[in-house]
């Protein structure tokens, strides 16, 4: 039995679904046309078009009884206030059970690297993870397709849908897309590679912005005008914001959370109102010394701390968030870490 293609999420005008399989970089994928008109979002078409265009060549996975098949892929520029370009790949899903298949019944992920199905890197919320960005998708990239609408894909139906995705800092290099089982994942996966290597818009390049060596995103650490850290063994740099003096860990063997920010009230007064939002609970406010500096170290009803101290330099209250999940023994090399200025 022919595959019945699902007319909700076609539509893609003959024109532009060539011009979209005709522009290819070796390398790169495929692109819309350059110059067409970004979305309302202000992100704008994806990488020059190639003089000597070739055949899009299309990967194919079958994983539980559903067919994935890439039918574009490439970079698109995000927009002028992000600077920078994302991911995106267009498939095709054929449902080949005997039952309705929904959305909910697989994911999909995205990472930096060349890597097996079932790594668990695509699930570790490390960096080299990309950000599912499907409200900067560009319009001609998914013209034809409602990215709001996951209908239910009947036996024997395709439907066609793209995903958006972005990394945590400008990246061009290998791309593994891994398609999982919800029901079984960690027996039914599979996966399609990629590699982005050279593929800057020319939109990213007009702004200014600047590609990595293409290998995996590993930043370790934080420098800011209040504190800099480098994360300490067992720890993986999630986020980072120089300018608002933000950086997120995460413990590698727990998964919890460790989050430095910068807030306006003294400490005393920080911890003031902790005890007051706890107030009728079990907690402990206590005193301990790193590098010179003294916290106060506020200990919640669930054994989560939280630590203030002011930094010399700048007069800013830094905040320590360690979230239930770390205890406090394996917390300490990242106090002994954190370095205010």
């Amino acid at each position: 039995m022919r595959p019945m293609i699902k007319k909700l999420l076609l539509g893609i005008p003959t024109v532009t679904l060539s011009a979209v399989l005709a522009c290819t970089v070796a390398g790169c994928g495929s692109s819309a046309p350059s110059g067409s008109a970004g979305s309302s979002g202000g992100s704008a078409p994806v990488q020059e078009k190639s003089k000597k265009a070739k055949a899009y060549e299309s990967q194919t996975v079958e994983v539980a009884g559903i067919t994935y098949e890439s039918v574009a892929h490439g970079t698109f520029y995000r927009g002028d206030a992000k600077k920078q370009d994302g991911f995106y790949l267009h498939i095709k899903i054929t449902n080949n059970n005997t039952k309705n298949r929904t959305f909910d019944s697989f994911n999909v992920h995205a990472a930096q690297g060349d890597l097996e199905a079932g790594d668990p890197l695509f699930t570790s919320g490390k960096a080299a993870v990309l950000d599912y960005v499907a409200s900067e998708a560009p319009d001609e990239l998914h013209e034809g397709i409602d990215l709001s609408k996951r209908p239910d894909i009947g036996p024997g139906e395709t439907v066609e849908y793209v995903y958006f995705w972005a990394p945590k800092t400008a990246y061009y290099g290998p791309i593994t897309v891994e398609f999982v089982d919800a029901y079984a994942p960690a027996k039914n996966h599979d996966a399609m590679h990629f590699d982005t290597t050279g593929c800057e818009t020319k939109e990213f390049k007009a702004a200014g912005g600047a590609a990595d060596s293409g290998e995996k995103a590993d930043l370790t650490g934080i420098d800011c005008a209040s504190y800099s850290i480098e994360a300490a063994d067992g720890y993986t740099l999630d986020s980072s914001d120089e300018e608002r003096e933000k950086a997120n860990f995460f413990n590698d063997e727990t998964g919890g959370r460790l989050n430095i920010s910068i807030f306006p009230r003294s400490p005393e007064e920080e911890v003031a109102s902790l005890e007051q939002v706890y107030e009728g609970k079990e907690t402990t406010t206590d005193q301990v010394e790193y590098n010179g500096i003294t916290w106060l170290r506020f200990t919640g009803p669930d054994n989560g701390h939280t630590l203030f101290a002011t930094a010399p330099a700048t007069g800013e209250t830094v905040r320590v968030s360690i979230g239930w999940k770390i205890d406090w023994d394996a917390a300490v090399p990242m106090m002994e870490a954190l370095k205010l200025k």
